[in-house]
């Protein structure tokens, strides 16, 4: 049986709590052939240490850097000393069951990426009796509309081909890594899902992406949510203007309702258009239909700065 070579990038930063877990957890997949190339930005605590424990390792690609370039630049130089044919990502402080490459590489066929459900975890490793899929309807899709609000596709939990990381890097600033990869690849092959739980994913206080253990918070400043109107803003724009992008006048006619919130008045235009697009721009959403209507009308209300 033929086995191509499968990298799995390793970006770490101050890591230590749960690293070598995690390492341990790659090195003993069961897919016969993999590299791990491990890019630590410049940690300040013991990941370092941690990792020169394994730079003898066969399989390891160990690369420190001098200076600290975040997430989305460290994963660029960490794919380009990748030479899988297929590439994953790991975070440092999760847990890959043994089968995850294995079974992640039987089903991506000729798609662009798979991705599979996950088990959320406590920092101590703990079952929380909740999955990934308790939050999002996953499923397989071949555009990218339902990725205009949300993100259904972790990380942690996807494999992606070769010829997809080269359209997606670099990641645009601002964004999340696994959210636009995500977009280039329902634009080039689709994406498939894969219905098992092959991640232990570890929730915790320092998580450097969204956390799934409940917050509480108070209702936001006008401020942020300007901030975060900008955000949706920039992120419709990205769409827009992909050059992979398949629904480009979806896209500019959303921009252009979007940006009318600036106005400070409630977008009626908006509204109608999320209505008559929500079966496919809220097809992760597992909230009632009200709690859709909901989510909706705050979209469309108005924004001003302060």
């Amino acid at each position: 049986m033929n086995h191509p070579l499968i990298s799995i990038l390793l970006c770490t930063y101050n890591g230590e709590d749960y690293l070598e877990e995690q390492i341990q957890s790659l090195i003993h997949q069961t897919y016969p052939n993999i590299e791990i190339i491990i890019s630590d930005d410049a940690s300040t605590d013991g990941t370092s240490i941690i990792l020169k424990k394994y730079a003898s390792y066969p399989k390891i690609i160990i690369s420190l850097h001098n200076e600290n370039v975040g997430l989305l630049k460290n994963i660029g130089l960490a794919a380009a000393l990748s030479k899988g044919v297929f590439i994953c990502f790991s975070d440092q402080d999760d847990i890959w069951l043994p089968e995850k490459i294995e079974k992640l590489y039987n089903a991506i066929a000729n798609y662009s990426l798979v991705y599979s459900d996950s088990k959320l975890v406590n920092a101590k490793g703990n079952y929380l009796n909740k999955n990934l899929s308790d939050f999002r309807k996953l499923q397989d899709f071949f555009d990218s509309k339902g990725l205009s609000v949300d993100n259904a596709v972790s990380g942690h939990s996807m494999m992606a081909t070769k010829e997809l990381l080269k359209c997606a890097l670099p990641i645009p600033e601002g964004h999340f890594y696994d959210w636009w990869i995500a977009v280039q690849a329902a634009n080039l092959n689709g994406i498939k899902y894969l219905d098992e739980k092959l991640t232990l994913y570890r929730q915790h206080t320092k998580n450097t992406t969204p956390s799934y253990i409940k917050k509480i918070t108070g209702s936001r400043t006008f401020n942020k949510r300007y901030d975060q109107f900008l955000k949706e803003l920039k992120g419709l724009e990205l769409l827009k203007n992909n050059t992979l992008e398949k629904q480009k006048l979806f896209y500019k006619h959303f921009y252009n309702l979007h940006l009318g919130k600036n106005k400070g008045r409630f977008a009626w235009g908006l509204f109608w258009f999320l209505i008559r697009n929500k079966k496919d721009i809220y097809r992760f959403s597992k909230k009632s239909n009200l709690s859709q209507l909901n989510e909706i009308r705050k979209r469309a209300r108005g924004e001003k700065e302060n």
